[in-house]
């Protein structure tokens, strides 16, 4: 299975289209993570079914959550082989049917093994209901959060890759021409002190054909020089390894918009508990549950409200204060459950609190990974393409600063390296020649050597940043 989210482009941000069509809407791992939250869902749904024994509706959640994943897990592994990106119609479809196929299972469970009525179309519609305010949001937050864990080390990448190409962009012009003699030095001075070694160990051996054999290496030398100088570019863009950071540090973001988070999280915790808890315990316990997400709702908001706008709070870790107004929100849902006194009989409330305190955390997480991290990533990318752009700028100015010390190289070089090159050429094509003297043998070699000599010595200052001596 392609992985739609893992393969972006550094700076590319996650769409809603792409989180819902990409691996995490039909991942195995999201549905294994729904077991135990529709499970409790569904004990809760059928506390007041009279089965047989107590293991039939953990049975009946069970095969429902089965059923479910063989048509989003498989339906998604069979659709991805033709398309990694799934449009949001077919994902949209495979949900529905998972909803429907949960519907009919409970139904005919409990009209089978209980003989009561399935109450089929009030299943689906909670199902459906529950998905649309679960899923795309639970999707989106995690692609939101696969994407954040990639992003941080992007980031951190980006800025070592600026920081390197500042220290580059700072290098005045002679440690850059020196850079470069020192590149072409380590490829020519090993040749340079092979011929000299060489016309030194065989000097009163040398023949005819042995000086046209290094008089050739001497003119391929001479035309490698010249090409070096113009190639030579030891300043390439830099460039970082990244990583992928902990979830610790994905969550570790500036909440913003906390009455917007408090407000999908009311509406999201709504969706589990208020249609089962009017169905099995009644209106009163309806009323009971709307207002005690709500005031769990306005604690959330004003403790991240309080959490956002005082000084104090703003050096605590996000997910310190996300713990913390959670779990306000939760003691707050607790008391109005237990306490307001709206349904008289306190045991609804008490079945009810494990699955609406889990719910609102739960919703939490879901909706600052939508909401929060996504506004972090937004604006991480952006930073990530301010800070490629300006590397782009700085490899541009440096580039233009190593062409025009590469030609003042060129220029240095000419004399004092290429030119005692070619004087050696001149001198040894003179001895190859046929009607050369054998008596200038020992003169044309001296002066082969004084030129290597010379030519080494001129390299070796050039690489030193200090002008040569001279021309040949």
């Amino acid at each position: 299975m392609a992985p739609a989210l893992s393969t972006r482009r550094i700076g590319d941000g996650v769409t809603l289209r792409e989180a819902l069509g990409g691996r995490w809407a039909t991942h195995w791992l999201l549905w294994l993570a729904f077991y135990p939250p529709t499970t409790a869902i569904i004990m809760i749904r059928e506390s007041t079914t009279p089965y047989p024994d107590w293991w039939w509706p953990l049975l009946s959640a069970t095969v429902q959550h089965v059923i479910a994943g063989v048509i989003i897990v498989g339906g998604g592994i069979l659709a991805r082989r033709w398309r990694p990106m799934l449009p949001v119609a077919l994902v949209a479809a495979l949900w529905g049917a998972s909803s429907l196929a949960r519907a009919f299972v409970g139904s005919a469970v409990a009209e089978t093994v209980a003989g009561v009525p399935g109450d089929l179309v009030f299943r689906a519609a909670t199902w459906i209901v529950m998905t649309l305010a679960w899923g795309p949001a639970l999707v989106y937050g995690i692609a939101q959060i696969d994407r954040r864990r990639a992003l941080i080390g992007e980031l951190e990448a980006a800025k070592r890759s600026l920081d390197a190409a500042v220290t580059a962009a700072a290098e005045s012009g002679e440690a850059i021409r020196a850079r470069l003699a020192r590149t072409i030095r380590r490829s020519v001075a090993p040749v340079l002190d092979d011929l000299r070694e060489r016309l030194v160990t065989v000097r009163q051996d040398l023949d005819r054909a042995a000086f046209v054999e290094i008089s050739m290496r001497m003119s391929s030398l001479h035309d490698e020089t010249a090409d070096l100088v113009e190639s030579t570019n030891p300043a390439a863009r830099p460039s970082a390894v990244s990583r992928r950071a902990s979830l610790r540090e994905v969550f570790d973001v500036h909440l913003v918009r906390p009455w917007l988070t408090a407000g999908v999280v009311t509406m999201q915790t709504l969706a589990i508990m208020l249609p089962d808890g009017a169905r099995i315990f009644g209106e009163l316990a309806a009323v009971e549950i709307v207002l005690a997400t709500v005031v769990g709702g306005v604690v959330l908001g004003s403790v991240m409200t309080v959490c956002e706008s005082w000084p104090l709070f703003r050096r605590v870790r996000a997910s310190s204060v996300t713990l913390a107004a959670a779990g306000s929100a939760i003691v707050a849902t607790s008391w109005v459950i237990l306490h307001s006194g709206i349904d008289p009989i306190t045991w609804h409330g008490a079945i009810m609190l494990p699955v609406l305190g889990g719910g609102l955390l739960a919703a939490c997480t879901v909706v600052i990974a939508s909401i929060v991290i996504a506004r972090a990533n937004e604006d991480d990318e952006r930073t990530i393409r301010e800070v490629h752009g300006r590397i782009d700028r700085l490899v541009a100015e440096n580039e233009s600063a190593l062409e025009l010390e590469r030609h003042r190289l060129s220029e240095l070089m000419h004399g004092p390296v290429q030119g005692r090159i070619a004087a050696c050429v001149m001198a040894l094509s003179f001895f190859s020649a046929d009607d050369t003297a054998p008596g200038a043998l020992a003169s044309i070699t001296e002066q082969v050597l004084e030129h290597l000599a010379a030519a080494s010595h001129d390299l070796s200052l050039l690489a030193e940043g200090r002008p040569p001596n001279g021309g040949a």
